[in-house]
């Protein structure tokens, strides 16, 4: 009761300092504080759309089929040299930053070089580094050069560029303070804990935004994301909770809308080097067939969701749709019979509420896996405590652990932290077959003709599979509402809100 009447109190304060969003304003709620609104220094996903918003890519995502394209973009063209590890980007000469001075292959230079500086601990520097330098030829023309052949270099190509004339007039602190960038909205202010303003760029040379203002609301709270949206002093809400679909149905004012590709991968991450007994492929074939997956997403997430098979989410490259493994507890029960495993021996299951609805996911994959004849002892921990174990390899952190992974189109990323033998994440060490798929990691993120990249992928898989570190669960689905007053729709296979300047006023 006392929860519920703070909640009440700190709505009422909410609502108190918004007026009804005016008609040429756009409301979207963000569920916690930006930790940046510098492209330079980016630190979180919550960052991510804001940030974006004020500033234009070489690539950006086609709106239909959610592929880097260079329409609309900077870029002009973007070619593939001879050499397979070098990439000649042509510039468009219509661009200009906020300050109006143009966009050129100096700034991309100067954004690319400050992201991977250690000054700016940017959470993309990693992948950045893929480059080893950026020539430029003229004011429009540069050419990136790969230490190597690197498939998923149109990846690196979203990162939204910067103006190195403003950034060198200005200092780093003011620039941290008052960002500038070209995008179709410039910044206006931050009020910390409170919300972000930027306000449309009429000079943008493509796109052409129905209103004036776009304001990120920052609200941790889903309760009261919801209860703004009903009154009419939001405009757009992510992570709709299914059991919230019903109420929100309730209001003509509000449309609920799913987004189906959207990257969600959840799954059981077994720890073998830690745990030896987990190294028998006869006890993780049993539990991947002793756990009903299509019971999971029906009763937990009301059927919004679908099952998944393989260290893969639908929405990356390499995704297998035709592959599935079967609900079959008597083969399950025969499998563990047939292992290793001693009845009665405790099998640790750890979960933290990172995961939606995380505690009734583990006890029922605790149910499943009783059924068949393993003894599991569920563990809850806080989510940083839970992160570090797994860096750490610490085996406090159990046999098997719940994870999920929203990932994107491509897949490297994650394979290099999670599935490389020496990897940070790797748990598996000195698995079945671990040079065979090292190899094929690092050859699929070399091979430039994606043809022969999903064979590798394919070939990789095969191998994960047999046997695999723990069971692979389901995605869920991203639920979204906004208000009628306005049209939105998800950008395909992307995880953060983006896509605002494409926003109808219908109202």
């Amino acid at each position: 009761m006392k929860k519920r009447i703070v909640l009440f109190i700190a709505l009422i304060l909410t609502v108190g300092s918004l007026a009804a969003v005016p008609k040429d304003e756009v409301r979207v709620a963000l569920a916690s504080e930006p930790s940046t609104i510098n492209i330079l220094e980016l630190k979180t996903g919550i960052d991510v759309p804001v940030v974006l918003h004020m500033h234009d890519a070489l690539m950006v995502s086609d709106p239909k089929t959610g592929k880097r394209a260079v329409k609309d973009s900077l870029s002009e063209s973007i070619t593939i040299l001879p050499d397979n590890k070098s990439i000649r980007i042509k510039l468009r000469k219509d661009f200009f930053f906020h300050t109006g001075d143009p966009v050129t292959a100096h700034d991309v230079k100067f954004t690319y070089e400050e992201v991977v500086n250690p000054r700016n601990a940017n959470m993309m520097a990693g992948m950045f580094e893929e480059i080893e330098e950026i020539e430029v030829i003229d004011d429009h023309n540069l050419i990136f050069h790969f230490y190597e052949p690197y498939a998923p270099w149109r990846e690196l190509m979203w990162m939204g560029i910067a103006s190195k004339k403003y950034f060198e007039k200005v200092g780093r602190k003011k620039f941290r303070k008052n960002p500038v960038g070209s995008g179709p909205f410039k910044f206006v202010r931050r009020r910390f804990g409170e919300y972000v303003e930027l306000e449309r760029f009429d000079k943008h040379p493509v796109y052409k935004v129905e209103y004036k203002t776009l304001k990120f609301i920052v609200l941790p709270d889903e309760v009261s994301r919801m209860s703004m949206l009903e009154i009419g002093e939001l405009d757009i809400i992510r992570d709709v909770l299914p059991h919230q679909v019903k109420r929100l149905k309730q209001n003509k004012d509000i449309v609920i809308k799913r987004a189906p590709t959207y990257p969600s991968l959840v799954g059981l991450a077994g720890r073998p080097d830690n745990y030896p007994v987990l190294t028998d492929p006869n006890i993780t074939k049993s539990m991947s067939r002793a756990i009903n997956r299509q019971e999971i997403v029906d009763r937990v997430f009301l059927g919004e969701g679908y099952p998944l098979y393989m260290y893969a989410s639908r929405s990356e490259l390499g995704y297998e749709p035709d592959y599935k493994v079967p609900f079959d507890p008597e083969e399950a029960k025969r499998l563990l019979k047939k292992s290793s495993y001693k009845p009665g021996d405790p099998i640790i299951l750890s979960y933290s509420n990172d995961i939606p609805n995380a505690t009734m996911i583990a006890a029922m994959a605790q149910r499943y896996l009783e059924n068949v004849g393993f003894t599991i002892k569920l563990q809850q921990l806080e989510t940083g405590v839970k992160a570090t174990y797994a860096r750490n390899r610490d085996p406090r952190e159990g046999h098997l652990s719940l994870f999920s992974w929203n990932g994107g189109r491509d897949p490297s990323n994650r394979l290099f932290l999670t599935v490389v033998s020496d990897s940070a994440y790797s748990s598996w060490t000195k698995r079945p077959k671990a040079k065979e798929i090292d190899a094929l990691v690092k050859a699929q993120a070399r091979e430039m003709d994606q043809a022969k990249r999903l064979k590798l992928l394919a070939k990789m898989h095969e191998y994960l599979r047999s046997p695999a570190v723990g069971p692979i669960l389901f995605g869920i689905n991203q639920i979204y509402a906004h208000s009628a007053r306005i049209d939105y729709n998800w950008a395909p296979m992307e995880e953060f809100i983006f896509n605002l300047h494409r926003i109808k006023i219908l109202k």
